[in-house]
């Protein structure tokens, strides 16, 4: 199959194992998720990124940054004008954004109301602009072999584009018990019983 359409790199990417960090964190590249066949959100990012960067879209990522809960990373693309997104989520809540958003913006509340912490508060504040990965790593930025946290904090450094505040998320109805059964402690891959402590907290809102 040819990867040449957003909805196909998502449906590849998709494939992809989730990366449960068993030893340590990681911030594997494109290359090493493809290589591992495994890859948590900016991992598989990273890799959806590039393959679309084949066909013609900029190698895009936003970082969206989360309270009291892990953040999480897309990859923004534009047809006819409007905005979708790629995802690699172990919530389904998270994931593909079909492109009918005009703004990024937009495209960001979409997530808002879905995105939440293990309790059930929701948790996403704020978001940075689209970040072009071939301009600013140069044009073997996906290629590296290992770990890639110069890509992957690059984000922390960005302006970023408030939705709400610590106190707006605080006023905010909780998940019911549907959504929480539903939505919240669903997951597609999880993590093994037999975890140690550290993983465990690494797995605990993937």
């Amino acid at each position: 199959m040819t990867l040449d359409t957003p909805a196909k790199v998502q449906d590849f990417i998709d494939t992809i194992p989730m990366n449960h960090e068993v030893q340590d964190e990681t911030l594997l590249s494109a290359l090493e998720t493809l290589r591992q066949n495994q890859g948590h959100c900016i991992e598989g990012a990273m890799l959806g990124a590039y393959i679309m960067s084949l066909h013609g879209h900029p190698p895009y990522l936003v970082d969206m940054v989360a309270h009291e809960d892990d953040c999480h990373n897309v990859v923004p693309f534009r047809v006819d004008g409007k905005w979708g997104a790629l995802s690699v989520s172990n919530h389904a809540s998270l994931r593909y954004r079909n492109p009918v958003y005009r703004t990024i913006r937009e495209l960001m509340m979409s997530y808002f109301d879905d995105y939440m912490n293990g309790k059930g508060q929701r948790s996403l504040l704020e978001y940075t602009q689209p970040y072009n990965l071939e301009v600013l790593f140069g044009p073997r930025w996906a290629t590296r072999r290992g770990d890639a946290w110069t890509i992957g904090l690059f984000g922390s450094q960005l302006k970023v584009y408030k939705l709400c505040t610590v106190e707006d998320l605080k006023n905010l109805r909780q998940a019911d018990d549907m959504m929480r059964s539903s939505t919240v402690n669903q997951r597609e891959w999880r993590c093994p019983d037999n975890f140690d402590e550290e993983a465990a907290i690494r797995n605990q809102n993937k």
